[in-house]
């Protein structure tokens, strides 16, 4: 593997973890899991936007280049969102299922 593409993946994990964990539970789990967190997002929301056909970075680029003027690399943007919208979803399905555990262990 290259090391480039390593230290890309832990940097948009990183990122998207810690936007992830900052929207869904208003906290920070820390580097190591951040980036975890946002690495499985970056799988899960990777697969929805290929499975809608969507680029997920292109209107964002688009419109801080309107604004802006500051030309942002498309694919970068695009990895930082797909992985947290993966993530804020990873988040989710983890809280409703620590849920039904816990009223399950109530009842």
């Amino acid at each position: 593997m290259d090391y480039m593409n390593l230290l890309t993946m832990v940097v948009v994990g990183m990122i998207a973890g810690t936007a992830a964990a900052r929207i869904v539970k208003g906290d920070n789990f820390g580097f190591l899991m951040n980036s975890l967190l946002g690495i499985a997002g970056a799988i899960v929301g990777g697969f929805i936007f290929k499975a809608l056909d969507v680029s997920p970075g292109a209107g964002i680029v688009r419109i801080i280049d309107e604004t802006f003027d500051v030309q942002l690399p498309e694919n970068f943007v695009g990895m930082v969102v797909s992985a947290t919208v993966g993530a804020i979803i990873l988040l989710f399905v983890s809280k409703t299922f620590r849920r039904r555990r816990v009223k399950k262990h109530i009842v």
